[in-house]
């Protein structure tokens, strides 16, 4: 096979994949925007408060931090990645 015909193949292969990829990423954009409906619609007043509180402690903490974005961005990272693996854990622990 020349290098001709293994371009246009791989051509076809990369078209395809973000094809599915497109494809995917629309399932799973409508998967989250049923969640997220599903989650406000069970969404408490005291559930909307303490969201709105813990968004206002964050504002405070940016404050504490003399305005600084990155320290703060890198404060909140390290917190969602602690959440993320605290979910994982509970995951596995689940599917055992």
């Amino acid at each position: 096979m020349n290098a001709e015909k293994r371009g246009k193949i791989k051509s076809k292969l990369n078209k395809r994949l973000v094809r599915q990829t497109l494809r995917g990423y629309a399932r799973a954009d409508k998967s989250n925007q049923q969640e997220r409906h599903l989650w406000l619609a069970k969404l408490t007043t005291e559930d909307a408060r303490r969201i709105f509180d813990e968004l206002h402690q964050d504002a405070d903490k940016w404050k504490q931090f003399g305005g600084d974005v990155k320290a703060l961005e890198e404060r909140r990272t390290a917190s969602k990645i602690k959440g993320r693996r605290i979910l994982m854990r509970l995951y596995e622990r689940s599917t055992k």
